[in-house]
């Protein structure tokens, strides 16, 4: 792998990642791209995926994560001490198609 090709793919992660910390700390209401999951950063690295990007917006770090073209974020709330409150509750979303919306056909 040439340097030329670690910049492109740093590039293109960080062009990924800006779109996606819009939505990395908002709440997820029902008609968001963010479905909310059971499954735990730990099993989704077991099941293959790669973290793409780490942001820290304050009281939590949110986590990308990718396999293939599924995506999830993982809300990783950050405490200094036993005894700090976090508002920010732990969770993965799954990316999915906004609702209303059909999904995207491919032309043949």
């Amino acid at each position: 792998m040439t340097f030329r090709t670690v910049a492109l793919a740093a590039t293109t992660a960080a062009l990924t990642t800006a779109a996606l910390t819009a939505h990395a700390q908002t709440p997820t209401p029902s008609d968001s791209q963010w479905r909310a999951s059971s499954t735990m950063l730990a099993t989704l690295l077991q099941d293959g995926y790669k973290i793409v990007a780490v942001v820290n917006n304050g009281p939590a770090d949110t986590i990308f994560v990718q396999r293939d073209q599924s995506a999830f974020k993982c809300i990783d709330p950050q405490q200094a001490d036993g005894k700090a409150k976090t508002s920010v509750a732990p969770g993965c979303y799954e990316l999915v198609p906004p609702s209303g919306t059909a999904p995207a056909s491919e032309s043949k």
